[in-house]
């Protein structure tokens, strides 16, 4: 290689670098998902994909593995800002929030639960459980009680959840392919949040609010009264009165919603509200149940910003099919952070 071939090859890889930065200042694509999927069941990433998927591994403070891409919250962003049609899909953000981007597919991060990302040891989460008693004092002599506020700890460990997908390289390689498999990423993790703040049994699952010593409500015959009760017992544990919400099942909403408060009064469900406060749906509550609750009080923590992606290239079955096998990791736990905050319906007629 002579002394001209060598600087005009430098020049061009100065000219793509340059024109990758000129790329990510303008909120391009650094990555896209399907590429880099159909690349990874071919072998390896190249290009920028396979830059971007190791400076995420790097920021993450994680070893990069060419065959598992670590994809932060980050990759998602331009699926959940605004309103498609006005523009949404076209919105970029320099400091992307899992909540907004989660919200459009998970109904518990609609109702407000807290969610934390980027947690990488063990988490310990204080709470009290017995609060410090004030006292007035009658005179200026007059001596305080001490008294001792009771607190608790909630351990919280990341369980790992999984999910097995197959799409074919022709989908890999349309046009609209990029959308759909990063909804479909946001779909799977969605239901896994909501799957585990309402219904996680514990041990290889997190511990949900069903699954915690919470409040009840009998369903039998269930009426405006018991609707006004379940608020009043979330109340009662000093829950922020503005945070307060339902989600029941598709079947609960339809039976409420012809179900009048009182003659006349209009219904129970009524303009996605029970009892004047916010109604949602979701098929992970457990049939004839209603949850009512101060669900920013469910803290939910996500180990990392994002998914492990891993491909197998070695699919036997794929490979004659034409298909790509791809699995999605992510880490997370649920901690109810005040019980009493939550009242629990079940067996609703």
């Amino acid at each position: 290689m002579n002394d001209i071939e060598q600087i005009t090859r430098e020049l061009e890889k100065l000219y793509e670098g340059k024109l990758r930065q000129l790329r990510r200042k303008d909120n391009g694509p650094r990555l896209k998902i399907s590429r880099l999927i159909s690349d990874l069941s071919r072998g390896s990433a190249y290009g920028e994909d396979s830059e971007a998927v190791q400076e995420y591994a790097r920021q993450a403070g994680i070893n990069h593995d060419p065959q598992r891409p670590y994809i932060p919250f980050s990759e998602f962003r331009d699926l959940s800002k605004g309103v498609a049609s006005a523009g949404g899909y076209l919105a970029g953000s320099e400091t992307p929030d899992a909540v907004d981007i989660l919200r459009p597919f998970s109904v518990t991060a609609r109702a407000g639960i807290t969610i934390e990302t980027g947690l990488q040891g063990d988490q310990v989460i204080p709470r009290t459980t017995t609060k410090t008693t004030p006292a007035w004092l009658s005179t200026e002599g007059s001596q305080v009680t001490a008294s001792t506020p009771t607190l608790q700890q909630i351990a919280c460990t990341p369980k790992t959840v999984a999910v097995l997908v197959n799409f074919s390289r022709q989908l890999s390689k349309q046009a609209n392919a990029e959308n759909f498999i990063r909804r479909e990423l946001l779909r799977t993790i969605g239901a896994a949040i909501d799957s585990a703040v309402i219904s996680g049994g514990g041990i290889e699952q997190p511990t949900g609010l069903l699954s915690t010593s919470i409040g009840t409500e009998t369903g039998t015959s269930f009426a405006q009264a018991n609707a006004v009760s379940m608020k009043r017992k979330v109340a009662d544990a000093n829950a922020p009165d503005e945070y307060i919400s339902f989600i029941g099942t598709p079947a609960i909403r339809e039976l409420l919603e012809k179900r009048e408060r009182a003659s006349g009064s209009g219904f129970l469900w009524d303009m996605d509200q029970v009892a004047s406060r916010p109604a949602f749906v979701s098929t992970d509550v457990p049939s004839s149940a209603l949850i009512c609750g101060a669900w920013p009080l469910v803290w939910l923590g996500i180990w990392g910003s994002g998914f492990v992606l891993e491909i197998n290239p070695y699919d036997s079955s794929g490979f004659k099919l034409g298909t790509i096998q791809a699995r999605i990791l992510v880490s997370l736990d649920v901690a109810v952070l005040h019980p009493g905050a939550f009242c629990k319906a079940e067996s609703i007629t």
